[in-house]
């Protein structure tokens, strides 16, 4: 089979193995090849590849079994299609199911990221704080959206818990795309969300676990509640033609 082409190399793992299925080189129940030949013959990283299955793992794709390997369990779900072809912006109820996936898995992180960062962890979340600020300042969104994505990412790594970390990387598949959509879509939701994020770095630099879940909370309730008034005003529009 052909080297995968070299960008978003997890989501590239993903849509092979998704392909595989769908053209019956891969059934349900078969043993995918060890990571070394798998990556080897994908023309990935085991880095990329580990991450994409992380992703697969966490959907209920595959399940590793001890001793074993890797196995197909299931088809890849319809939602896990490329980010750039989910329109979570008109799609309510998914949009809806993504945030409240944050608001459980972030508030639950942050509380104990503010027990077990380190100084050096923290000082990176302050720093990134910064950048995004100045790229507000300058609008320069592109850079924004890439260091947001890295702030949520040290969020869930800071929490020292590894069945935190990978959800998380899952959510922040699809919250890349809606961040995307949100910065075009949702006027001044970004300079508010930069708030909070310099309010739940400076509440977990004081080692205050409830300060800095409900500044995460009132983070992401924010985004839900920007979202209904966009979703309001939708359905004025439709209403007035």
């Amino acid at each position: 089979m052909a080297m995968i082409e070299r960008k978003k190399l997890p989501e590239k793992v993903i849509d092979e193995i998704r392909n595989r299925l769908a053209n019956g080189q891969l059934m349900l129940g078969e043993k995918l090849p060890n990571q070394n030949d798998l990556s080897l013959e994908l023309g990935v990283s085991r880095t990329s590849l580990r991450e994409a299955m992380k992703i697969l793992d966490l959907l209920g794709v595959i399940e590793q079994r001890p001793g074993y390997g890797t196995v197909i369990r299931g088809n890849i779900p319809e939602l896990n299609k490329k980010k750039d072809d989910l329109p979570l912006l008109s799609n309510e109820e998914a949009t809806y199911e993504l945030l409240e996936a944050r608001e459980i898995i972030e508030c639950g992180a942050v509380k104990l990221v503010a027990q077990k960062a380190t100084d050096e962890q923290i000082q990176s979340l302050f720093e990134m704080v910064g950048k995004m600020e100045l790229c507000l300042k300058n609008e320069d969104y592109e850079e924004y959206k890439k260091l947001d994505h890295k702030f949520h990412e040290l969020i869930a790594v800071a929490s020292a818990n590894r069945f935190l970390n990978d959800p998380a990387i899952a959510i922040h598949q699809y919250m890349e795309k809606f961040i995307d959509e949100n910065i075009e879509l949702l006027p001044g939701l970004v300079k508010q969300s930069q708030r909070h994020h310099r309010a739940v770095c400076e509440a977990i630099a004081r080692r205050d676990p409830e300060r800095a879940e409900k500044e995460m909370r009132s983070h992401i309730r924010e985004i839900v509640n920007s979202y209904k008034r966009y979703q309001a005003s939708v359905a004025g529009r439709k209403k007035g033609r």
